[in-house]
């Protein structure tokens, strides 16, 4: 009777287990195990990062209506002077090699009208100029000058806003501009907001003083009409004679009713995310084009009219109206922690890169304490009490400061070692950021609390890259802030997924990762609508990965729980065969004794190039021969040649190779079908920082690393170069030495990490499906009790990859939530394809495992 029994349950499991494998033949498995506890995910994880860049700011978050209020825009940057039309800076050695920039951009003369325009009511010419004759302050020494008398009739002084100006009927408006007028002067100006159908929403007549003195006026409305094409009108007869300066128009209803305060739309929609801080002034602002430009925070406090503002390195002056007091009272409006970033004594390095040293340093070092101490320091000290006259006794979140952006090489280390000593010995309590990011210098100068590695690469790279931080190398011994994030290239649901897939290798790793923030935020739509929050005069919309963000936010759990994913998939042996190739980017590059070895034989040598015509093809470049040497002789151009008609696949490729000048260096190309479809090792690789490989697809370049090294190429020298291939195992040899080496593996866009929290008492699951199509697949639950029949599912999904978010549907891809049941040990769970999924379960885990 037993053995009866015994056979029969043994059928019964094995038709079970058949059955189901009928059903479900290619399932995969998310196991989670709430015995093995992980990683600690401290609340500050999840911040966001500012900078004035793509009018985040002045055009943005900042309510200013009026672009170039103080006809400052044409001021050549600090730095530089005006040359054949080009603002040049002076000619310095870069702060970390022995190169000579000579940084220069194009300059206009009409930068001086952004955003304005006169227009004489008869259509004649009308006689203006931009004049320093009689300064309103030093902070906005130039103002418009018209001779009314010169002109034969009425004329109308026209600006046109951040790409126009939005008012809503009803809501209230304050304007403000300062006249100097003559004593001859037509008695009233008359202004309005009116659009191009000749709509007016607004339209008052204002008594001018013209006692040839620097007059403030002001006004007051509501809005009579809705609309976002508006400009500011204001209208003189032809009499006498004028000086304007300092237009102002800003909404009465800002954030918080703040003064000079910030648009209550995007300061909401950023204010949703909860970030546990904000970053601030940025970002390469912070370096400057040179020295003399770079953001002078204390330039930025106390009364707007009386701050200079400056041209930022993206190409555009910022007016500071959104200064450093207007930061801090955000972050404490949203409860955020502040991250100010001071300058590390140097100039950004891809602009002119010069530095300072001795007195000079120690200036920026005191500027640094001195901004902690506005920040935080006691009414009775000096700083202090400027933050109290500007309306804040009590101290601000700052908490942390960054020491430089970007910054490499030993000079940083020297001068960030300072800025260390100095901070630490007066504000113990500050976190310090270095802007290391993976580099050997890091040893050098400890102590480092905290290292700021930044990623601007491709979705495909962050797919490949969920796992950096599994596997960290000994010798970065700090904690890390990841202060700059985005997939390049591609603005779209695929990209956002992509991000989604690297965060849950941050998360996991957050013992060591303790801080991320995406970098760019803002984005006028006039700039593009790439970044995290795209906006126009009148409205506010986050990409998908705005959403995907603030998903991870809102469900950051309090400790990781050990996942594993085992997928049913297998990658397919790899071995990249097609075309060879050689190229060069942004640089001026020759090659000679060009080798390919295969099996211990070689298949192709061309010591001299003498059969370059006969052998290559030029896809792009400006490729020569002379005297045995090839050269690439276009700088500022991609170079590309492809060696006819041999179809490679595992091979050794070696050459010798120099670089004469330009941003990068060489590209030894294998695997090719084109020229937009290609592997290659990439040397001199992200400005001359690395040698690592690449990949091509569809005309768009990944890095391929797991952590960059810090190999630059320099000018003048020849290389010895060897490049293996065996089948998904690449090696890069320069000079005899093995520089970089890589293994391929073809991706399978599939991503789970799982947490607790406490307090709630659920398990949190998150789950990234980064393939166009439906994702099924078991989920076991074990050592995690009481677990609830009833799950929250939270889903972000999109039916076409290349979908986003938008103006015209700004709702497109959002999260959308549901309840679903059936939970137990043991579920499936359905992720629809390409989504970012949320399970919140609720359970009990044994409090001695956490």
């Amino acid at each position: 009777m037993k053995s009866r029994n015994w056979l029969t349950n043994i059928g019964l499991l094995a038709l079970l287990s058949f059955g189901y494998g009928c059903q479900n033949p290619q399932i995969d498995r998310i196991d989670i195990n709430g015995k093995s506890i992980g990683n600690k995910i401290p609340t500050s994880l999840y911040g966001v990062f500012f900078e004035e860049i793509s009018h985040s700011g002045d055009g943005g978050i900042y309510a200013e209506m009026i672009q170039n209020r103080g006809f400052e825009d044409g001021t050549l940057p600090s730095g530089t002077i005006l040359k054949n039309g080009y603002a040049c800076a002076p000619s310095q050695h870069c702060y970390s090699n022995d190169s000579i920039n000579e940084f220069k951009i194009k300059w206009n003369d009409n930068k001086s009208m952004n955003a304005w325009s006169i227009i004489s009511h008869d259509g004649s010419k009308v006689a203006y100029d931009i004049s320093k004759a009689y300064p309103l302050n030093s902070a906005t020494p130039h103002s418009l000058h018209i001779n009314l008398e010169m002109n034969k009739s009425p004329l109308s002084i026209i600006n046109h806003g951040y790409w126009g100006i939005a008012v809503e009927n009803g809501k209230k408006y304050s304007l403000k501009f300062w006249i100097k007028s003559s004593y001859n002067t037509s008695p009233f100006i008359r202004v309005c907001l009116k659009n191009k159908n000749g709509d007016i929403a607004f339209n008052k007549k204002i008594k001018l003083k013209n006692n040839n003195k620097w007059n403030c006026y002001s006004a007051t409305f509501a809005a009579t009409k809705s609309g976002n094409n508006y400009s500011l009108y204001m209208d003189l007869d032809n009499k006498g004679e004028i000086f304007l300066d300092y237009v102002s128009l800003f909404p009465e209803e800002t954030y918080k009713g703040r003064k000079n305060g910030l648009r209550n739309d995007i300061a909401n929609y950023l204010a949703d995310l909860k970030p546990a801080f904000i970053r601030w002034p940025g970002g390469c602002i912070v370096e400057g084009l040179t020295m003399e430009n770079c953001v002078k925070w204390k330039e930025t406090i106390g009364d707007p009219i009386k701050r200079p503002g400056e041209y930022n390195l993206w190409g555009y002056r910022s007016t500071y109206g959104f200064g450093y007091h207007e930061f801090l009272q955000y972050c404490e409006d949203i409860n955020s922690d502040a991250m100010f970033v001071c300058n590390a004594g140097m100039s950004c390095l891809f602009r002119n890169g010069d530095y300072v040293e001795g007195k000079e340093l120690d200036n920026l070092i005191q500027d640094a304490l001195d901004a902690i101490e506005y920040a935080i320091g006691d009414i009775n000290t000096t700083w202090g009490a400027i933050r109290a006259k500007n309306g804040h006794p009590k101290p601000f979140p700052l908490k942390y400061i960054e020491i430089g952006n970007e910054n490499v090489g030993m000079r940083y280390v020297e001068h960030y070692k300072k800025f260390y000593k100095a901070i630490k010995e007066k504000y113990p309590q500050m976190t310090i950021v270095c802007a290391l990011m993976f580099h050997p210098e890091v040893t050098a100068a400890e102590p480092i609390e905290i290292i700021d590695p930044h990623y601007y690469e491709t979705a495909d790279w962050f797919y490949r890259n969920s796992n950096l931080y599994d596997s960290i190398p000994s010798m970065y011994k700090s904690k890390i802030y990841i202060g700059e994030y985005a997939a390049t290239g591609r603005a779209s649901m695929y990209s956002s997924l992509a991000e989604a897939a690297f965060l849950t290798g941050v998360e996991r790793n957050s013992n060591r990762v303790q801080y991320v923030s995406y970098a760019p935020l803002f984005q006028n739509a006039n700039n593009g609508t790439g970044h995290l929050i795209i906006f126009k005069n009148d409205s506010v919309y986050g990409r998908s990965n705005y959403h995907v963000l603030k998903m991870f936010a809102e469900n950051r759990p309090d400790y990781n729980i050990e996942t594993k994913l085992n997928s049913t998939e297998t990658a397919l042996p790899f071995s990249p065969i097609g075309l060879v190739g050689l190229g060069s980017c942004g640089s001026i590059v020759s090659y000679k004794d060009f080798k390919i070895e295969k099996d211990g034989k070689i298949i192709y040598h061309s010591n001299n190039f003498n059969d370059f015509s006969q052998s290559w093809k030029v896809s792009n470049g400006e490729w020569k021969v002379l005297n045995g040497i090839l050269t690439q002789n276009k700088l500022n151009e991609d170079g590309y040649i492809w060696l006819n008609n041999k179809q490679i696949g595992n091979c050794t490729i070696s050459l010798k190779a120099m670089k004469h000048k330009g941003r990068e260096a060489f590209r030894i190309f294998f695997g090719a079908k084109d020229s937009n479809n290609y592997y290659m090792a990439d040397l001199g690789s992200h400005q001359n920082e690395s040698v690592i490989f690449g990949e091509c697809k569809n005309g768009i370049n990944t890095s391929l690393f797991d952590y960059r090294n810090t190999t630059n190429i320099k000018t003048g020298e020849w290389y010895d170069i060897k490049v293996e291939i065996n089948n998904n195992n690449w090696r890069c040899f320069l000079n005899g030495q093995l520089a970089y080496q890589y293994t391929y593996k073809p991706l399978i866009r599939h991503y789970a990490i799982s947490g607790y929290d406490t307090q709630n008492k659920e398990l949190i699951v998150k789950i990234v499906n980064g393939e166009n199509k439906k994702w099924i697949s078991q989920i076991n639950l074990s050592n995690i009790n009481n677990i609830s029949n009833k799950a929250k599912k939270i889903t972000l999904a999109a039916e076409n990859p290349d979908s986003e978010n938008s103006f015209s549907n700004p709702k497109k891809i959002v999260p959308q939530v549901e309840f679903i049941k059936d939970i137990s040990n043991q579920f499936e769970i359905s992720c629809p394809a390409n989504s970012f999924t949320i399970l919140r379960i609720p359970c009990d885990i044994n409090k001695t495992n956490l």
